[in-house]
């Protein structure tokens, strides 16, 4: 076999690991980003029933979002507990119980923040209001269903639409989560089948222009 046909063999898996490389750098640098530290927040219960609203701070006419407390006697805030709510700075958060025996005691929340939740159980038909100003993240639960799963939590950031529309999107964004030690093992796979294409080229292989001496 020539020397030139053997690199032009081996050139391309040898083009694929380097971009396998370079796709791990830009995946290590993705899953480094992102802290979050908080406030822990006292806890404590009470006793209460009614259907009257309580008042949050602020409230000036930013949006509002809706929380139900134990959706159909579900032991859940929704949404909060099956993924966090993401609102903007400003906005305003209703609690609507939708079952009984339900309260919010607040876990923990960014510093600066002054949310001091509702910690007087309630019953169904009560609201209660806040209106969130602090980024970060708000951790609550539930104490008479803590242990049930009965937590929750709010994110407020700057967009919480964003990565909404069109345009190419990350793997993460769809739930797949890129890993760096992945596409190191990606990288080494690659290596792995650039030695055994090369070795199966050297041995076994000819030339695409070589003929076999044989004429039709």
């Amino acid at each position: 076999m020539k020397r030139r046909d053997f690199l032009r063999a081996a050139s391309v898996p040898a083009a694929a690991t380097t971009a396998s490389a370079a796709a791990g750098s830009v995946a290590a640098q993705e899953t480094d980003g992102g802290t979050e530290t908080g406030t822990e927040t006292g806890t404590g219960m009470g006793t209460g029933t009614g259907t009257s609203t309580s008042g949050g701070s602020g409230g000036g006419g930013g949006p509002t979002k809706t929380v139900t407390v134990g959706p159909g006697g579900s032991l859940v805030y929704e949404p909060g507990t099956e993924e966090p709510l993401q609102i903007a700075p400003g906005t305003t958060v209703e609690f609507v119980w939708d079952s009984d025996n339900h309260n919010i005691v607040v876990e923990s929340q960014p510093e600066g923040a002054n949310w001091e939740g509702h910690e007087t159980i309630e019953n169904t038909g009560f609201t209660y209001t806040h209106t969130f100003e602090t980024l970060g993240t708000y951790e609550y639960y539930c104490e008479p269903h803590r242990t049930a799963g009965m937590v929750a939590s709010i994110e407020v950031v700057e967009n919480p639409n964003a990565g909404g529309g069109g345009g190419e999107k990350e793997l993460h964004s769809f739930g797949v989560p890129i890993q760096a030690h992945w596409v190191g093992a990606a990288t080494i796979l690659a290596i792995i089948v650039t030695i055994i294409f090369t070795f199966y080229v050297l041995k076994y292989g000819e030339s695409a222009h070589t003929g076999t001496g044989r004429n039709g």
